[in-house]
């Protein structure tokens, strides 16, 4: 696929489509058409590596962490960034929605884990 999908650390696809998002250590996140085998757009606005990508179950926003320490929400249908949270104090490692309640759980290399609420 065309974008430099090699340098990524982070690939996620939504229950539809023929799509794949990644994160990367060039610091953007990128749509890839798997069927056309090219990229549809790129969200700029990490300021360091992104190392983890969650669709929010509805399917409207993509969050996404990185080595900025933030966590980030994207509003898809607009390409942009709809929110910021100063998350921790170090690298942001990992996320993910609790299955039943409207959470996200975010954990850092600082050895904390962190819950936000969704709203």
């Amino acid at each position: 696929m065309n974008g430099d999908a090699k340098k990524s650390d982070s690939i996620i696809a939504p229950k539809i489509g023929p799509i794949l998002v990644s994160g990367s250590r060039d610091k953007t996140i990128k749509f890839f058409d798997i069927n056309a085998g090219c990229c549809l757009f790129t969200l700029i606005g990490h300021d360091n590596w992104v190392r983890g990508l969650r669709f929010h179950p509805a399917g409207k926003y993509l969050l996404s962490v990185a080595d900025d320490k933030t966590l980030r929400v994207w509003a898809i249908a607009q390409k942009r960034c709809a929110k910021t949270l100063d998350a921790h104090k170090h690298f942001v490692s990992s996320l993910d929605f609790h299955p039943s309640l409207p959470y996200v759980v975010t954990s850092s290399v600082d050895m904390t884990i962190k819950v936000w609420e969704c709203r």
